[in-house]
């Protein structure tokens, strides 16, 4: 009986030694099912998480390109403003090289006709004395031939285009075609 007794307590021993390491069994595979859980809890959070922040780093992205959006506008108004300011400055500065172009243009142009004046005046001095002097040479001719006692040539001293004039004047036909002496024998002949 001792022996079954012990039989027993071994079979009992076994038995409990199986049920313990049964229990440990269920006791792991609890704690590793809770721990699985702990783990999916934990990246659930960590997902949460990793979203707050993506959610985080897209608005502030948006706001940056809204603020570069905003800096870009306000930098196209200044260039604009700029650039407006430089084409008025621009046609100031043509209408007052206009401006100074004109003045010159005047100056050069009573330079000029100050210029022409002068040269007039000196052709007019030049044609006036020329003029005295053919006058005074004419009337010399004139005193001579008479003193010597023959008649002057009437229009001996013209060009023969002041003659084909005369000629025109007295009505002389064909006065084109003649000579000069032609026209002074037919100017006196009238």
């Amino acid at each position: 009986m001792v022996r079954e007794e012990s039989g027993n307590t071994m079979a009992s021993k076994a038995a409990s030694s199986q049920s313990g390491k049964a229990t440990k069994k269920s006791a792991v595979s609890k704690a590793a099912a809770a721990g699985s859980t702990k783990v999916r809890s934990a990246a659930r959070d960590a997902e949460k998480v990793s979203k707050k922040k993506l959610a985080k780093l897209k608005d502030a992205a948006k706001k940056a390109a809204t603020q570069a959006k905003e800096r870009a506008k306000k930098d196209a108004a200044k260039a604009k403003e700029r650039a407006k300011r430089a084409a008025a400055q621009a046609k100031e500065r043509a209408k007052l090289d206009a401006a100074k172009a004109r003045a010159e243009a005047k100056k050069s142009v009573k330079k000029a006709t100050q210029r022409v004046k002068k040269e007039v005046g000196a052709v007019r001095h030049v044609a006036s004395t020329e003029s005295a002097k053919l006058v005074e040479t004419a009337k010399q001719t004139t005193s001579a031939t008479e003193s010597a006692g023959r008649v002057p040539v009437v229009g001996a001293g013209e060009t023969v285009a002041a003659l084909r004039v005369r000629a025109r004047e007295l009505g002389i036909t064909g006065y084109s075609r003649l000579t000069k002496a032609e026209l002074l024998t037919r100017i006196q002949a009238k």
